[in-house]
């Protein structure tokens, strides 16, 4: 069985269908727009862009928009949304299929963000710290970045193992039922990650059935790593939340936000 680079595969147009459909909360968003205020136009780059959730309303907030996303699948459907906005809306948004770690993302930003568990795509914590890395360059100088993900406390390695959790499943608009779904194989606890098998399987109104299997990695990001990788880039962290409602991080939250500024 193969290994894919990353976490989990989402080129597959009914998979980035039914993320779509079930990836519609707003919360994080609101609270980027707090924390933008009234500056603005702002010139922004979305890395993990996937369906355009973060991307397109602040393009319709008046910024100027640029998504990488790797999953030409994930990338269609967010350009499909586009085009059902105006001429003036779509001129702000540039939609780019781009691996985000083959690369650099352009220069002159004056947000980069990477929003709603982008880390927990990424297989080690080394890529992870690319990432700031390449934020860095990409941002202007005083260009603010949003890094949001869950906290890690440490309790990956009981488990479950063995036992197949399903993310997403459903019927796509032709019929096609799909579901796709993980098992976590082993922790690697000294370097930090789960090693897991994935499994997208479809069946097509006539019977026809497809199964797409494959192995993938996650390292799942712990507060205090963000924060070590800030400071070594020199970023200055303005505020560091618990959630995407803007309530102060503590400990025990379930998540951390960092607002930076560069």
């Amino acid at each position: 069985m193969k290994e894919y680079r990353y976490s989990g595969n989402y080129d597959f147009p009914l998979l980035a269908e039914l993320y779509d459909r079930t990836e519609r909360f707003t919360d994080d968003i609101e609270l980027l727009r707090r924390l933008i205020g009234n500056s603005g136009p702002l010139n922004i780059l979305e890395c993990f862009s996937g369906t355009g959730r973060v991307l397109i309303p602040l393009a319709l907030d008046g910024h100027r928009v640029t998504g990488i996303e790797m999953a030409p699948a994930m990338n269609a459907r967010a350009a499909a949304k586009l085009a059902e906005l105006s001429a003036t809306v779509q001129r702000r948004v540039t939609l780019k299929v781009q691996d985000a770690l083959d690369r650099q993302w352009g220069t002159g930003y004056d947000l980069v963000i990477m929003a709603d568990n982008a880390f927990y795509e990424l297989p080690t914590a080394e890529t992870q710290e690319r990432c700031i890395q390449l934020a860095h360059e990409a941002l202007a100088p005083g260009g603010r970045l949003f890094i949001d993900n869950n906290d890690y406390k440490g309790d990956w390695p009981r488990g479950p193992f063995g036992r197949r959790r399903v993310i997403f499943e459903g019927h796509g608009a032709d019929g096609v039922f799909g579901r796709y779904s993980v098992v976590g194989l082993r922790f690697d606890e000294p370097q930090g990650i789960l090693h897991m098998r994935r499994t997208w399987f479809t069946r097509a109104p006539d019977g026809t059935r497809r199964c797409v299997r494959y192995l993938g990695r996650k390292h799942p990001v712990r507060a205090a790593e963000v924060e070590r990788w800030l400071k070594k880039r020199r970023f200055r962290i303005l505020q560091t939340l618990g959630d995407s409602h803007g309530n102060p991080y503590a400990k025990e939250s379930d998540r951390a936000v960092f607002w930076a500024r560069r």
